[in-house]
């Protein structure tokens, strides 16, 4: 039997997070390795992934690993969305809870995480 994580996809006015489980993140090693627009609730050890960068992420590192995703959709109104998601710190490459620093696993990912700075530093030499 293949691994497989239960995720939420929360809809809102605004946007879309995937609700997933703090410990399914750090077994496939991406747990420190979301944006700004992501967030943390530490009491609860659940990660809000923003559908755009973060979510799609998760889903890549899962879909690499051979983990299935089951996921089940909840609508949030606006006021949902600041109480319960907007309200907990940012995701931004931290150490969360009081796991430490752990080893992150970004390969097959790498153009998730490509720095524009890169491609400014190519521009120049070619000049």
């Amino acid at each position: 039997m293949s691994k497989s994580f239960d995720v939420v996809y929360i809809s809102t006015p605004r946007h879309g997070y995937f609700k997933v489980n703090g410990d399914d993140l750090r077994e496939i090693k991406i747990s420190q390795s979301f944006s700004e627009y992501s967030f943390f609730d530490e009491d609860n050890d659940v990660f809000y992934l923003e559908e755009d960068c973060d979510a799609r992420l998760f889903a890549k590192r899962c879909e690499l690993d051979g983990v299935e995703l089951n996921i089940t959709e909840e609508d949030y109104d606006s006021e949902q969305e600041q109480d319960v998601i907007r309200c907990h710190n940012d995701a931004l490459g931290g150490d969360y809870g009081y796991y430490g620093e752990l080893e992150q696993n970004h390969t097959g990912l790498e153009s998730y995480f490509e720095d524009d700075s890169d491609e400014e530093d190519e521009e120049e030499i070619e000049e």
